[in-house]
């Protein structure tokens, strides 16, 4: 009987769903990361892969390495990698970046021939020699139909343009930043996120377009990176501008010291001191180095509000109670 139960409870115990190895394949440099099905738990990243695509296949780069993954979490139309890239299909692919470059000069000068309002960026082949995109930056809409036209008729292929604005340019082209280092959104950056001059208050950066904006000119994407702890530590410190006490004295707390936690405090006697923002109370209120702990003079209850006005209202309505005694009292004696 016993063999039986535990037979039974075997049976009884739930499925667990089976799990799936997965790589993450990128096509271009900082570009976005695909994940495919693989069987292969030795690929590194940087392998070249031949993979599953809608017309036929592609290659790409390993960037995530294989990881395991349970099959409901998997996308229903997820595609797999086929093989490892063989050394005569990565010559191809070199070729294939070659045609491209040539497509993307054939585009530039047939842009400079029509005199149009653009600049053109890539150009990248979609299945086999079908179908090329052609990627260009301009300030505002720009009519491209007759460009179309040529650039068909001398391709012999579908023509799809796509209008990108300053960042993807500077994306798209590289260069060096402000910083002396490779722009991060062409290394490592794959989406943009939005950055507000609000950042640059809460890091306490002056606000000087000069220093905050990158070469693409918009602001510096690096300005998100450390926003989040800024703003976590400064939530915490007293506001520039506010009356403090400190354990060397009162004042006004005239600048933050953010990454030091540390506030900059004119005292009433004008010399400025660097106080620690636990060591810094309002004024009125003892800062934390003098409070005493629990051995110390018993501290004031505070009030809560509404507790003082009950009261006074009760202390009224005794006051009332009474007096209308002294008056009945008066009528009986009379």
């Amino acid at each position: 009987m016993e063999e039986r139960s535990s037979e039974i409870k075997k049976e009884e115990k739930p499925h667990e769903p089976k799990k799936r190895l997965v790589v993450g394949v990128q096509y271009r440099a900082a570009g976005k990361i695909y994940t495919f099905l693989t069987e292969d738990d030795s690929l590194v990243r940087g392998n070249c892969v031949v993979v599953e695509a809608e017309h036929g296949t592609s290659i790409g780069a390993v960037i995530l390495p294989p990881q395991a993954v349970s099959d409901p979490d998997l996308p229903r139309d997820i595609k797999k990698v086929l093989r490892r890239a063989r050394p005569d299909e990565l010559k191809e692919l070199a070729g294939l970046n070659e045609r491209e470059m040539e497509i993307l000069g054939l585009f530039a000068e047939k842009v400079k021939e029509q005199d149009l309002p653009m600049k053109p960026l890539s150009a990248e082949l979609r299945d086999g020699d079908k179908k090329v995109i052609l990627s260009f930056f301009a300030e505002e809409r720009v009519d491209f139909r007759d460009l179309v036209k040529d650039l068909a008729g001398a391709l012999h292929m579908r023509i799809e343009m796509h209008q990108v604005g300053a960042r993807d340019e500077v994306k798209c082209r590289g260069g060096i930043g402000s910083c002396g280092m490779n722009t991060c959104c062409s290394q490592h950056l794959r989406q943009f996120q939005s950055i507000s001059i609000q950042m640059a208050k809460t890091q306490g950066l002056t606000p000087n377009p000069a220093k905050l904006t990158g070469i693409c000119g918009k602001l510096k994407c690096c300005l998100a990176y450390e926003n989040a702890l800024y703003a976590e530590i400064r939530q915490k410190m007293p506001r520039i501008g506010m009356l403090v006490a400190t354990p060397q004295g009162n004042g006004k707390v005239v600048g933050l010291s953010i990454l030091k936690e540390e506030c900059i405090v004119r005292l009433d006697e004008g010399q400025e001191v660097r106080v620690n923002f636990h060591d810094v109370a309002p004024q009125g209120t003892k800062p934390a180095a003098e409070v005493k702990g629990p051995e110390g003079p018993p501290q004031k209850k505070e009030e809560r509000p509404g507790e003082r006005r009950g009261q006074e209202q009760r202390r009224e309505s005794g006051h009332g109670q009474r007096r209308r005694g002294e008056k009945r009292e008066k009528r009986r004696g009379r």
